[in-house]
Formats: C-alpha cells, sequence, structure tokens
C-alpha cells in the first residue's frame, strides 16, 4: 500500500488516490476469498481428490496476480486479492490434508508445518523484493509461482489413503511405493494393509452433516474452532498486514523497509525452528509458548504508544522493533503452523471434509474481520488498546490450550481417533448415567440383587483384572 500510494502520488500510474474504504477492501478482501474456498474444498475434495483440487487452483492464481499488476483501478485490485484469497484459502485445507496423509507418523509433524514456512517465505520474498521494485512487477513475479507448482505436481501421485477410499487400490500402492522408496517392500505392504484397514473401517460408516453432531467428532472439531479463533484474535494479521505502517507511526529508528526484512527474516527462522521442535517437544508445549510470549509482546507494544502519545517514549524507538520480533517469534513457533497441522491430524477422517470446511471457514471470517477492521477499532480505541485486547486474547487461548488441547505428539490417526472416542463414550447417556448411579447404590449397600459393582466382580470371579479378557 505504501509503494502504491506513492506512485499515485507521483502520477506512474493511471489510478486515483484510493479512499482508506477502498484501501481496507483491498486488505481485507483477500480473507472473504478465504472463506469462500472453504465452499469449494468441502464439496470437491473428497469427489476429484486432493491433487487434482490443488492443481485446479493455479491458473486462477495466475490470474489474479496478474490482474493485480496491471490494475488500472481499485476494482482490479479487490478481484485479484480476491482470487488470490481463493486460491490461497484452497490450499490451506487441501495442502496440510495431502501432506498428512502421505507423512510417516515419525515426521508427520515436521512435514505439516512445512506448509507455514512455506508462507512466510512468501511474505519474507515480498518483504525483500517488493523493498526494490514496484507492486506491479512483485505481482508478475508471484505469477510465476504457481505456474511453476503446476508443473512440479503432476509428477507427484495422489495420497494411497484417497485412492484406497475410491477402490483403487493398484494405484494406491503405486503410490505409497513411490512416497516410501526408502522402505522395503514388506514394509510398504504392511503400511498400505494399515491405511486400508482404517479406510474400509471410516467406509463401513455412512458419513452424513448429522456425523459432525456426534460427540467424538463434535469435540475435536470444537477444539480446532477454537485454535482458529485464538490464531486471528492474537492480531498477527493486522500486523503482518500493516507492519510497514505500524514502523512509520511508531517513529522507529530503522528505516520502514528494513524493520520488515528483519520482521520475515525472524518470521522464517522462528517457523523453521518449530517445524524442528514440533515432533520433539510436542505440539501443547509450542502452543502454551507461544500465547505467553505473544501476550507479553502485545502489552509492550501498547505500553510503547501509551507512552509516545504522552509525549514520553523518548529513546525507545527500538521497542516496537523487539515487540515485533517476539510477536512474530513467538507466532510463528505455535499459533502459526501448529492449528494447520491439527486440522489434518484430529479430525476424524469421516468427516474430515466438511469439519475442515468449517474450521477454516470460521478462520477466515475472524480474519476479514481483524483485517477489515483494524484501522476502525484502532481510530475508536487507540491503537495500543488494540493491542492490549489482543494480548488478553493470547491469555485466554493460554488457558484454554492448558486446559482442553490434548497431545498429538508421535500418535497415529487411530490412537487419537481412539482417544476422542473414549471421550465420547465416558459422556454416555442419561439412561447409562442412571444404571450407573443405581449399581453403584447397590455396591454401597452390599446388596446382591442388580448389577453387580466391578470390584464385586472381582471378588466373585477371583480373578486379578489383567487376567480378564478386554478389561481396561
Amino acid at each position: 500500500m505504501p509503494d502504491l500510494r506513492e506512485r499515485i502520488a507521483r502520477v506512474e500510474t493511471d489510478m486515483t488516490p484510493l479512499s482508506e474504504e477502498e484501501e481496507s477492501w483491498i486488505g481485507g478482501i483477500l480473507n472473504l476469498g478465504g472463506l469462500a474456498s472453504a465452499i469449494y474444498v468441502g464439496l470437491v475434495l473428497d469427489v476429484i481428490g486432493r491433487k487434482l483440487t490443488m492443481l485446479i487452483l493455479a491458473p486462477p492464481f495466475v490470474a489474479g496476480w496478474l490482474l493485480i499488476g496491471f490494475a488500472t483501478n481499485s476494482a482490479m485490485l479487490i478481484t485479484g486479492r480476491a482470487l488470490l484469497g481463493f486460491c490461497g484459502g484452497s490450499f490451506s485445507i487441501a495442502a496440510p490434508l495431502y501432506v498428512t496423509e502421505i507423512a510417516e507418523d515419525r515426521i508427520r509433524g515436521a512435514l505439516g508445518s512445512l506448509l507455514q514456512v512455506m508462507v512466510v517465505l512468501g511474505i519474507l520474498f515480498s518483504y525483500v523484493v517488493g523493498a526494490f521494485i514496484s507492486y506491479k512487477w512483485l505481482a508478475v513475479l508471484c505469477s510465476f509461482v504457481p505456474v511453476i507448482f503446476f508443473f512440479s505436481m503432476i509428477f507427484i501421485p495422489e495420497t494411497p489413503r484417497y485412492l484406497l477410499t475410491k477402490g483403487r487400490a493398484s494405484e494406491a500402492s503405486d503410490s505409497l511405493t513411490w512416497l516410501r522408496q526408502n522402505l522395503s517392500a514388506h514394509e510398504i505392504e504392511v503400511e498400505l494393509k494399515q491405511i486400508e484397514a482404517s479406510v474400509n473401517d471410516v467406509l463401513a460408516e455412512k458419513s452424513s452433516f448429522r456425523d459432525l453432531f456426534e460427540y467424538r467428532h463434535l469435540y475435536p472439531t470444537s477444539l480446532m474452532i477454537g485454535i482458529m479463533l485464538f490464531q486471528q484474535l492474537s492480531g498477527v494479521n493486522a500486523v503482518i498486514f500493516y507492519t510497514t505502517d505500524i514502523f512509520h507511526s511508531a517513529g522507529a529508528s530503522l528505516p520502514d523497509y528494513l524493520s520488515t526484512i528483519i520482521f520475515g527474516v525472524v518470521q522464517l527462522s522462528a517457523t523453521v525452528l518449530s517445524t524442528l521442535l514440533v515432533d520433539k517437544a510436542g505440539r501443547k508445549i509450542l502452543f502454551l509458548t507461544s500465547s505467553a510470549v505473544m501476550c507479553v509482546s502485545l502489552i509492550a507494544l501498547g505500553i510503547y504508544f501509551q507512552l509516545k502519545s504522552e509525549g514520553k517514549n523518548e529513546g525507545l524507538g527500538w521497542l516496537p522493533l523487539v515487540s515485533l520480533m517476539l510477536f512474530i517469534c513467538a507466532f510463528s513457533i505455535g499459533y502459526g503452523p501448529l492449528p494447520w497441522l491439527l486440522l489434518g491430524e484430529m479430525i476424524p477422517q469421516k468427516v474430515k471434509a466438511r469439519a475442515a470446511s468449517i474450521v477454516t471457514m470460521v478462520n477466515w471470517i475472524l480474519c476479514f474481520v481483524v483485517t477489515k477492521f483494524f484501522r476502525s477499532i484502532q481510530e475508536a480505541l487507540t491503537i495500543q488498546w488494540c493491542y492490549w485486547i489482543f494480548s488478553v486474547c493470547c491469555a485466554v487461548g493460554f488457558v484454554f490450550v492448558l486446559i482442553l488441547l490434548p497431545e498429538t505428539k508421535g500418535k497415529t490417526f487411530a490412537e487419537i481417533d481412539e482417544y476422542f472416542g473414549r471421550r465420547a463414550g465416558s459422556k454416555g447417556s442419561v439412561f447409562d448415567e442412571g444404571m450407573e448411579m443405581e449399581t453403584k447404590k447397590k455396591g454401597e449397600s452390599g446388596g446382591s440383587e442388580g448389577l453387580p459393582n466391578c470390584q464385586q466382580c472381582f471378588r466373585d470371579f477371583e480373578l486379578p483384572k489383567s487376567e480378564i479378557p478386554g478389561f481396561r
């Protein structure tokens, strides 16, 4: 936006000056495009497959960049951004699902985190290249990326899991053989049988929209909605989209473009660090660290702007830079990459496409609200209160993860599904709870009528628990 404003002011483009409303739509429309993508992916992901879903997105991706590069009015910019939001949003669902389905369990976390590595690499590319060329040629350069993707992805197979759901066992075997070139034929055959057994379990039960409301499906879906909620309410998109403006308004001592480049380097480094740690430290500890550090950083940033408003910020030009560096570093080791990884891990296969679409729609709606109305909220409450509100959201997110989020490190999909299944089973029904209370009452009274309690069973059978088949 700063580059575009300057070029319009110097009459280097045919566009007329943009209003604040137009600028906010250029920033925010990308998220509405992402919202629409969730509907598309939910409809086609399980019909045409993960690979083809992504390949179809390459042409509109190119079109979006070219519309921005050769825009002569705000409508072309907004349309181009909407297309990019649609394609990027589709990838945010399809790519993690593809990766988690092809990855070995021991490195699934690292591979799943690579999506966010690519995202921040793209952001850094924009910061660095955008500092030296116009937004027009930056957009043209970016248009080559989906072209490279298209011709690379043609040679990569569909996921074995999807192929097995369509009854294409031979293709699934070929796909897994291509993906597991480091394994023996026997090991590949064993893994294929495990995937097939998992797929058969899912296919044995017909899936419908009502299945989302079963507790074993609703619980992980609700957890993911909560994670996405705290991801967006951390204010990260307001920080990323307006990094240059934030440094400028803060009066930081470094040039704006240099500050944003440093910002991008730190973000990329932290995201790579998360990729290295996620399968060792675990998901939960990274989320907790992320929430805590983001909260402290946003409080410090708010304090700086409060001091600035009072004219007491002399010699503190370094504080917004350090605060934002800590913020983006913390975000990038936790709330940046891990929600998309968990989306592929925690949602049961039976409802994965529908649930992932709903979760992603919630994410994009929140992203739009934060991006579109950040400036309006800033004007109404002052910028320091914006950051303090975001810090409160991070603190609540810390408690949410601490209490509710299970650890999925090193777990197979079957083990994760079993965990949520046990949680569902522990809820039981009203009838089950009534029977349990009646049984407890009988046991306490020492009566022999009715259903005996567990201790009575063990006394009657005179067997240790370990010798009773199926005992847990």
